[in-house]
Formats: structure tokens, C-alpha cells, sequence
């Protein structure tokens, strides 16, 4: 326990309340496809950022080397054309419970991700006037599978996204 109360940021039990919640409708929502007889991989990332670089613009989710290998094996045989996205703002954080599907093939990938607006301000413009949002799934070496989308409203806070 820390001796510094300075040191400890009541805002993180929100945050940390808000990340459970996406992980709990994740595995709910998840549970439902899976009912209704689609295979459902319910990913876990270590770390989520927004990014804008040569390499990569978008939204980079760390994901274990289990997952991303799993991830890698079914998007080899899959046409993720449609996907659904689940939004919440709460404080500073934006949210995301992101379902890549493939509905000829009945498989849904859950993607969990969130990202702080006010410190990637720049990025969000960037990818709000390019008009692609791309959703990177990758593992600590660089290996990634992409997610490119071209409504990129679902993925950005609401004032963005909205025009205002």
C-alpha cells in the first residue's frame, strides 16, 4: 500500500470500473454469438494506444502471444466484412467493444480497446480527415493483423465524430 496519498488517482477506480465493464459486456455479448452458433474469440489486450506514425495510424490493442496466435489462425480463413461497434465515453477514457465478423463463416472476433481523447488529439484529427480507422491487433514484436474500416464515426469520441 502506498504511503503517498498524493500518489494514488481516485480517477482510476472509474477507469478501472469502466475497462471491467467492457470486459464483462465483451464476454456476455460474446457468450450470445456463440448461442447462436457462431465462433466467438474474445481477446484480452495488455495495452491499448492510438498512434499516428509512418508505420501505423490507428488504434494499436498488445495482445498475448496465445491470443494473437489464435487471432493470426482464424483471420487466415476469414472475411471480416462487417463489424459492430460499442461506444462509451466515462471521464477522460473512450471505450470500445469492437466485434470484427465475418457472417458467411458465423465468426466474430471481440477486440476490447480504449484510449484517453485529450492526450491524442492530433491522432483523432488525423484519422477523422483521412476517413480510415484501423484497428491494430498485434503482439510485442510488431506482428499485426489490421482491421481497416471507412465509417470511422463508431470509433471516435462523440463530439469528433459528430461534426462538432
Amino acid at each position: 500500500m502506498s504511503e503517498n496519498p498524493a500518489a494514488e488517482t481516485p480517477s482510476n477506480g472509474p477507469a478501472q470500473s469502466g475497462w471491467e465493464s467492457v470486459i464483462e459486456d465483451m464476454a456476455a455479448t460474446a457468450e450470445e454469438y456463440r448461442d447462436d452458433g457462431w465462433t466467438a474469440l474474445e481477446l484480452h489486450p495488455g495495452d491499448s494506444v492510438l498512434v499516428d506514425s509512418e508505420m501505423r495510424t490507428g488504434l494499436d490493442v498488445v495482445l498475448p502471444d496465445p491470443e494473437y496466435e489464435e487471432l493470426e489462425s482464424l483471420t487466415a480463413d476469414c472475411v471480416f466484412a462487417d463489424v459492430d461497434v460499442f461506444r462509451a465515453e466515462h471521464g477522460r477514457m473512450i471505450y470500445l467493444l469492437v466485434v470484427e465478423k465475418d457472417p458467411d463463416r458465423r465468426t466474430a472476433v471481440f477486440v476490447p480497446a480504449y484510449y484517453d481523447p485529450s492526450s491524442g488529439q492530433s491522432k483523432l484529427e488525423t484519422i477523422d480527415s483521412d476517413g480510415t480507422f484501423t484497428l491494430f491487433c498485434r503482439r510485442l514484436n510488431d506482428d499485426y493483423v489490421e482491421f481497416v474500416h471507412d465509417d470511422v464515426g463508431p470509433f471516435l469520441p462523440a463530439a469528433l465524430s459528430d461534426g462538432q
